[in-house]
Order: C-alpha cells, then structure tokens, then sequence
C-alpha cells in the first residue's frame, strides 16, 4: 500500500448503484498507486502528493458500464481527523 486510505466514505449514489466488491477493488487500486485513467501531468501530481504527503490523491476508473468512479483521498499527511478516502461518481461531486 503506497498511502493510508484513512477513513473510507461513498456517496448515497455510489453505495446505492456499485457493488460492494467493485469499491474495494478500486480503493485497492487507489491505495497502491494505480490512479487510473488519468494523464502524465495528474499522474505526476499524485506521486509527488504521495511522497511529500501534501495535497490531495485523485484516482479516475472507467468501470465495466461504463460510469466513471472517482476515488479521492483528501488530508493524506493525517492532520486532524486524518486522511479521508471518497468514492465517487462525477456528478456528486
């Protein structure tokens, strides 16, 4: 595991609509650095993110029905409450 999910949190949408098994597998996918369909430039910002532990980690999956699931890990140094991880889709952003 490249970075500590923290608390994990989904939206009402994406608890309701996603398999349970399909959020772990991209929280998985998440935690060990594999941010998805993102480009160089975002892919760069989320390694340098992991190293310094500051800002944010934003990973984007196209899933087999083709909606896109964001997964979004926000105070990653821990400060405070500590990281927290959102599934997402777009629009409930």
């Amino acid at each position: 595991m490249l970075h500590n999910l923290g608390r994990v949190v989904a939206t009402a949408a994406v608890a309701a609509d996603v398999p349970h098994s399909l959020i772990t597998a991209l929280l998985d996918r998440h935690a060990s650095g594999d941010w998805g369909d993102l480009d160089a430039d975002d892919k760069a910002v989320n390694e340098e993110a992991a190293r310094t532990g500051d800002g944010r980690l934003f990973s984007s999956y196209t899933t087999a029905d083709h909606s896109t699931i964001w997964v979004i890990t926000n105070d990653i140094r821990g400060e405070g409450e500590g990281p927290i991880t959102t599934v997402l889709f777009p629009d409930d952003y």
